[in-house]
């Protein structure tokens, strides 16, 4: 069987499927997730991982939604393989978030998937992209304005896996009439409302027409030079960090290509849509003077603060419950977007994220939001001063210097969290010793 001979060199290729992975199958009941479960069966007899169903009903075709959904539940049993599904009114949905069918579906979809992968304690989400919808995505953001990592197609990247990315549509829907296998076809497919499917039924068959019939053939080739430019491109991201912001000056030094990736990939951890507008509007925002704001969404907004740029999101505020929290030694909390951890250590440690103490197993500390006030003997002085000037003198964004964590024992605060220590409980002896770190979670 030539296809799947294909199909399994790219998983291996990619190592996209290993022994005992829990996969979440997107099964619309379309020919192609149709196709990807015949392939991941045929895989099955060979390698031991375990397969379920996902499908999401977005209640817009009636009986034919309805009728997916049947077809989803008939293949699940046929196959003796579990079944998950969800009903979302998307046109409802999307006009609450403001989003158009196509975005909101989108959305919804992946946020059951998710779902879906957390109740079964799996790891990957198999999606069943062809080839066709590769270049039909590459030439809808080449449109729209994008990077070069944009520009990559939909290609597999962490837990979601796309093993038949390589395939023709035509190639998938031969092989299925040729043996009989049952899909469920999706009306919708064929109108050209979205500006999707006016790409793939107008404006690629004029140009294989009109132009080239190896259109797709010549895109696909272009899709494969640009992820060997982007790997050859590879920067390590973390060297414009400083204590979870990124720099300005760090990143100033490097050309507009490489700052506009380094924004692509930081804005893309908080799942922020990126433009080739967006990312010039950003380059002129980060080269203008004093502190600043770019807004990116309903709720979050780029911040520049002195030599910091971090996302602040406006929705999010700290509860009362979490204005203070005890965390005992040892022992782990949250503290709004923030995870403090005290814990045994032997190894010093230079790192501002991490305060090396004399405290005491079974020390009971208290994590609070700064007061009016507040007094620290920072380490390596020996008289106190208040924690406002520390933060000042520090830099700490305006914005978020009511967020940092005070770590207080005994009612004198020992630790600016991420940020400066007590000299009077640092430790001083060796061996085993106390050690209290930070990270920001966004």
């Amino acid at each position: 069987m030539k296809i799947f001979k294909r199909v399994l060199e790219k998983i291996n290729r990619e190592f996209l499927l290993q022994e005992g992975d829990k996969i979440v199958l997107a099964f619309s009941g379309g020919p192609d997730s149709a196709f990807l479960l015949e392939m991941l069966l045929e895989l099955k007899k060979t390698l031991n991982f375990e397969i379920v169903l996902a499908h999401i009903n977005h209640l817009l075709r009636g009986k034919d939604s309805d009728g997916d959904e049947d077809f989803v539940r008939r293949i699940g049993k046929k196959y003796g393989i579990e079944v998950y599904i969800k009903r979302v009114d998307i046109t409802k949905e999307g006009k609450e978030k403001g989003l158009g069918l196509e975005e909101a579906g989108r959305e919804a979809r992946y946020n059951f998937f998710d779902e879906v992968l957390k109740e079964i304690d799996g790891n990957k989400v198999a999606l069943a992209h062809n080839l066709d919808d590769q270049i039909e995505t590459f030439l809808f953001r080449l449109m729209r304005g994008t990077s070069l990592e944009g520009l990559e197609g939909i290609n597999s990247k962490g837990k979601y896996i796309r093993p038949i990315n390589e395939l023709y549509k035509s190639e998938i829907m031969e092989y299925l009439n040729s043996r009989e296998l049952e899909y469920r076809i999706d009306s919708t497919n064929f109108e050209n409302e979205f500006t999707r499917n006016s790409i793939r039924l107008d404006l690629i068959p004029f140009i294989e027409n009109r132009y080239n019939p190896n259109f797709k053939d010549k895109i696909f080739t272009t899709i494969k030079e640009i992820r060997d430019v982007n790997n050859l491109l590879k920067i390590d991201y973390e060297d414009y960090f400083d204590e979870g912001f990124l720099s300005v000056k760090k990143m100033e030094k490097e050309s507009n290509y490489i700052q506009s990736k380094i924004i692509n990939s930081y804005l893309n951890n908080y799942s922020i849509k990126v433009s080739r507008d967006k990312i010039l509007g950003i380059l002129k925002f980060l080269s203008s003077c004093g502190s600043k704001e770019f807004k990116l969404s309903k709720n979050l907004i780029l911040k520049k603060e002195y030599d910091k740029i971090f996302v602040k999101d406006n929705s999010v505020e700290v509860s009362i419950s979490q204005e203070f929290k005890e965390l005992k030694v040892p022992g782990k909390i949250e503290f709004g977007n923030y995870l403090l951890e005290a814990f045994e250590a032997e190894k010093d440690s230079k790192l501002k994220n991490e305060f090396l103490t004399n405290l005491n197993v079974g020390d009971i500390l208290t994590v609070r939001k700064r007061e009016n006030g507040d007094k620290i003997i920072p380490t390596g002085m020996k008289n106190s001063k208040k924690v406002k000037e520390i933060l000042i003198n520090e830099k700490i964004p305006k914005d978020m210097r009511d967020d940092i964590p005070i770590v207080v024992f005994n009612d004198e605060v020992i630790w600016i969290a991420g940020v400066r220590g007590n000299e009077n409980y640092k430790a001083s002896k060796n061996g085993i010793r106390l050690k209290l770190s930070t990270r920001r979670q966004s």
